[in-house]
C-alpha cells in the first residue's frame, strides 16, 4: 500500500480544511479587509503575493521535516522504514533548516530560497545578488552558516532537488 494512502488511513484529513489555500484557492475577504486592500494600492498586494510565496514555501519544508519525524517514531512501529536516499534528502532538509546563527529565525536554506526568490521576481543580475549576501554576512554573526554568494545558495537549493 503506497505511504499516502497508509497516511491518509492513519491521519485522516486536515480538520476545518475546506477552503483549499493549498491548492489555489483564496480566502474569502471581509468588507474591512477588502478595503483596506483597496486603500493599499496594487504595489502593496503584488508585494503581499511575494511574501506569501515565500512563506509558503518555508511552510513546506517545515511541514516535511515534521511530517518525516513523526514518520520515524511510526517507522520505529512499523516494519517498514524509510529507504537510504529519502533519509539523506531529510538529513540535508534538517541540516540546512538550523537557524544560520543563535537566536536567528531564519535558516541558511530560508535565506537561500529568498535570494534566489529576489532574484527571480525583480531579475536581478548575479553579481547583485552577491553584494547583497556580502552585506548579509557582514551585518550577521562571523560564526554564521550563510552562503557567500548566489552560486553558493543556488547549489545549497539545488543539493535537494529543487532546481530553478
Amino acid at each position: 500500500m503506497k505511504r499516502s494512502k497508509v497516511h491518509l488511513y492513519k491521519k485522516g484529513y486536515m480538520p476545518n480544511y475546506t477552503i483549499w489555500t493549498f491548492h489555489g484557492e483564496e480566502m474569502p475577504m471581509t468588507s474591512t479587509a477588502r478595503s483596506k486592500q483597496q486603500a493599499s494600492g496594487l504595489n502593496n498586494a503584488l508585494h503581499t503575493h511575494e511574501l506569501d510565496q515565500l512563506m509558503y514555501m518555508q511552510e513546506m519544508v517545515d511541514n516535511a521535516i515534521c511530517q518525516h519525524s513523526e514518520q520515524e517514531a511510526e517507522d520505529s512501529l512499523d516494519e517498514e522504514s524509510s529507504n537510504e536516499t529519502t533519509q539523506r534528502f531529510y538529513n540535508l532538509l534538517a541540516d540546512l533548516n538550523k537557524p544560520v546563527f543563535d537566536g536567528s529565525s531564519e535558516s541558511k536554506l530560508s535565506v537561500c530560497i529568498k535570494l534566489m526568490a529576489c532574484k527571480s521576481n525583480w531579475n536581478i543580475p548575479n553579481q547583485a545578488i552577491d553584494f547583497i549576501s556580502k552585506l548579509i554576512l557582514e551585518l550577521t554573526p562571523v560564526n554564521n552558516s550563510l552562503s557567500k554568494n548566489y552560486y553558493e545558495a543556488a547549489k545549497c537549493v539545488s543539493k535537494l532537488g529543487l532546481e530553478a
